[in-house]
């Protein structure tokens, strides 16, 4: 009760922010204010995706931890395979350059949400002040996502627990702008201090569907059925399972996390070449296969016609 009280607490007077507007039609990318200030307390604030080219192209960013950033990226994340056929497949040349964008466009994210003073000592003191948000989302697809790197790298790596400046708090960064999935993943922060997985279910596989398309049987923890999820842009690293508590695999708060661990998390991912079919701009999306025998708790706030939010928990 106390920790529920203490998350209404901070996040009243916070924002959500706003990184574009709807992704393809989706209603969770549909961003209510009054949700925001009559249920929790906070203001939603919003900017164009085109804030991040003009940063980009008026070096609006920190240089040195750019440089620093794209050093540790360029040793900690390894690339993947590229599935794309040949005929689709980027050069080495654009890629690296790929490579380059997106590590911008999460520091400048960043930036975004909450400010950067080094960027007050550049002359930039408007853009240095950030716009309070506790949690963020970015629109990405299809209008940006057609022409530039898509926002898989600047979410996963903000809502890990770890990035280029070491172990700190995860932030809360919601794919394609889907605020409501974002809620619940800040939900999911404050009452447990833990990065959060944004995902989507994407199938469920009852006991009687297995048998009859394989002729086995379920058994054990997979007794009830197996539900199928795959990370989207925002699985933080932390995901993977590589933590560990009490000897089994964990997702833990941040000041929990030891480097090594941090390091295994970063070892078990790979950055696939993303596909071109849906991402016709390039970028890199992050493959990993979570560690099993993790506790998980599966939430998604809908906003239902006149009724309101209505919360759903698994």
């Amino acid at each position: 009760f106390a920790r529920a009280g203490l998350a209404v607490a901070h996040m009243r007077g916070k924002s959500y922010l706003s990184m574009g507007g709807v992704s393809m039609g989706i209603a969770g990318s549909f961003v209510n204010p009054d949700f925001f200030e009559n249920y929790l307390g906070m203001r939603v604030e919003s900017i164009d995706e085109t804030e991040f080219i003009r940063r980009m192209e008026l070096g609006i960013y920190d240089h040195e931890e750019y440089n620093k950033a794209l050093k540790w990226v360029k040793e900690n994340c390894k690339e993947g395979p590229d599935n794309n056929p040949p005929e689709l497949q980027s050069t080495r040349e654009r890629k690296d350059k790929e490579w380059e964008m997106v590590v911008k466009m999460a520091m400048i994210a960043r930036d975004l949400m909450i400010g950067n003073p080094k960027l007050a000592e550049m002359g930039f003191g408007e853009e240095a002040l950030g716009h309070n948000a506790i949690a963020a989302g970015f629109q990405g697809q299809r209008q940006w996502t057609d022409y530039f790197p898509n926002g898989d790298f600047l979410e996963a790596i903000l809502c890990s627990s770890f990035d280029w400046n070491g172990i700190r708090e995860p932030f809360i960064v919601a794919t394609e702008n889907d605020c409501l999935n974002g809620t619940a993943m800040l939900f999911g922060h404050l009452l447990t201090n833990t990065a959060q997985i944004f995902a989507d279910v994407r199938t469920y596989w009852s006991p009687e569907a297995v048998k009859r398309v394989t002729g086995q049987e379920l058994t054990g923890l997979a007794s009830n059925g197996i539900i199928h999820l795959i990370n989207s842009g925002a699985a933080s690293l932390d995901g993977t399972g590589r933590q560990m508590k009490d000897g089994k695999p964990a997702m833990k708060p941040f000041w929990e996390i030891t480097p090594e661990e941090a390091g295994a998390c970063l070892d078990a991912t790979s950055w696939r070449p993303a596909s071109k079919g849906y991402f016709r701009g390039g970028g890199f999306s992050s493959n990993f296969v979570s560690r099993g025998g993790m506790p998980v708790t599966m939430m998604r706030i809908n906003i239902v016609k006149g009724l309101g939010p209505v919360l759903q928990l698994a």
